[in-house]
């Protein structure tokens, strides 16, 4: 396994287990000012929890697979933990995109993205994105997306997955 596909898995995992701390914590402590720090800013003490989103309701089978040009038959949506909403669009062979959606509640930031993908900074897509050999990371207002596996590994075809990225910005906006 190659040392960025390694990352990747440990930031899911960080955030698996950041979410389940911030879901199992009592504490109500946050830093002066009263504000507590999430993914791309902060949010008032106290303020709701985002709700999940449905992460397959931003791109459709017919569209990933129009974006991509592989024939997916599924889409899958999953909570990966709290703030982190995936989607799944599996074919036959196995192939599979990825798309997750980190809201700000999440734990997870663009500098925590960055830091495990190794990637170059690209203009056009949301508000800043940075794409590697493994994943486009991208911000977008508050939310955070990550595409995974456009085209095979994103080192094949990056202009499959800025596209795929344009179109989820483009529905949660």
């Amino acid at each position: 396994m190659s040392r960025r596909i390694i990352a990747v898995s440990l930031l899911a995992i960080a955030g698996l287990a950041l979410g389940a701390c911030k879901s199992n914590s009592t504490s109500s402590a946050s830093p002066a000012g009263g504000a507590t720090h999430a993914a791309t800013g902060s949010t008032a003490k106290g303020a709701a929890p985002a709700a999940d989103i449905n992460a397959c309701s931003l791109l459709s089978v017919a569209d990933a697979s129009s974006l991509v040009g592989k024939q997916y038959t599924t889409a899958t949506p999953k909570t990966i933990a709290t703030g982190q909403d995936a989607c799944t669009y599996d074919i036959p062979d196995d192939s599979q995109l990825v798309i997750i959606v980190y809201q700000p509640n999440s734990g997870v930031s663009m500098d925590m993205m960055a830091s495990v993908n190794d990637g170059k900074p690209i203009s056009g897509v949301g508000d800043k994105a940075i794409i590697g050999d493994i994943e486009l990371d991208a911000q977008v207002g508050d939310k955070l997306i990550a595409v995974q596996g456009a085209g095979g590994s994103l080192g094949g075809d990056q202009a499959k997955a800025v596209a795929v990225a344009k179109a989820v910005i483009a529905a949660l906006n």
